[in-house]
């Protein structure tokens, strides 16, 4: 399954220089929270971590 970046509502991806981090936003766009990785797959494990 190919996953389509643009049906995620709610989230937002920044890609820095080597790195990407991955934000979960409410409806006013205001950061929840955020997860850190060299790749947008390890931003997301690291945010859902945060959860946890």
């Amino acid at each position: 399954m190919k996953l389509n970046i643009n049906q995620l509502h709610f989230i937002k991806i920044e890609k820095l220089s080597n790195s990407y981090i991955v934000s979960l936003i409410d409806t006013k766009e205001y950061e929840i929270i955020k997860g850190y990785g060299k790749t947008v797959v390890d931003a997301f494990n690291d945010m859902h971590h945060n959860l946890i």
